[in-house]
């Protein structure tokens, strides 16, 4: 009878670990479909669970690292370890030497500094950068955070989120000034993102820091969520507005075949 007992209680912590699992990674589809975030509420409504149950996976996958919650909304999402798990996965499919290469040939030639970059949260991670074939060296490196209001990769992400996206994103790291042309006021920003939208790229033209010029350009997802952008860098002494924007056919047709790469894979 103890032997049977044991058994019993084995299977039952079994079939409640394989439950809390489902349920942990049932609430990360249920995260990943939602791009700007959702609420308590709306996760546990989604997930057929009650709020405290949520809360408790929630608050797991959050120890784990794989979900983080915004400070101002309440809202969760997921957090950049996936795409570290992701990367991995990327690897393995060899989808790096998919994309890194147009990278490259986009350095190639234009001649300069070209960064790809993801959105995480309420910033942007660069995760490739291919240094310019000329003897100037900018600084930057692989998982470094910036700024989404006065980057021309962030910007470039900015104006293809929903406004009350970037109402949040704003009310959380407000836009605090880097150099003397970084755009501060919250009108301003949305009438600039507008132009970009219009456009389709956008120019950091020293906003970020001094003597740095850059032209970006978004990337989409399969469902046409924008989810990172790439840039070309330059120096501001060296290249000029109209220089800059000469890159702009060869960063659209970049942009084109990385979304399509991502999108695929």
């Amino acid at each position: 009878m103890e032997h049977c007992s044991i058994l019993w209680n084995t299977n039952l912590e079994h079939q409640q670990s394989t439950r809390a699992l489902l349920r942990g990674l049932k609430i990360i589809g249920i995260l990943a479909e939602g791009r700007d975030g959702m609420r308590l509420t709306e996760i546990a409504r989604k997930a057929g669970l009650s709020k405290s149950s949520a809360h408790r996976l929630l608050q797991t996958l959050a120890q784990e690292g794989f979900v983080a919650q915004n400070g101002v909304s309440s809202h969760y999402h997921l957090s950049l370890k996936l795409l570290w798990l992701a990367s991995n996965l990327i690897d393995g499919l060899g989808l790096d030497q998919l994309v890194r290469p147009l990278l490259e040939e986009l350095a190639h030639t234009t001649r300069e500094t070209v960064h790809m970059a993801l959105l995480d949260g309420e910033a942007a991670v660069y995760i490739e950068k291919i240094d310019s074939p000329s003897s100037i060296r900018l600084y930057s490196r692989v998982g470094k955070r910036v700024p989404l209001h006065c980057t021309g990769l962030g910007k470039a992400i900015l104006a293809y989120l929903p406004e009350e996206r970037v109402s949040e994103i704003v009310a959380v790291e407000g836009l605090p000034r880097r150099t003397a042309y970084t755009i501060t006021k919250p009108k301003a920003l949305g009438e600039h993102l507008a132009v970009i939208r219009a456009q389709g790229y956008a120019l950091d033209e020293e906003e970020h820091e001094e003597g740095v010029r850059c032209i970006a350009a978004p990337l989409f997802d399969r469902q046409t969520h924008v989810i990172g952008a790439v840039s070309i860098t330059t120096i501001g002494l060296r290249v000029d507005r109209e220089m800059l924007l000469s890159g702009w056919p060869q960063l659209r047709d970049c942009t084109q075949k990385v979304s399509t790469v991502l999108q695929h894979h």
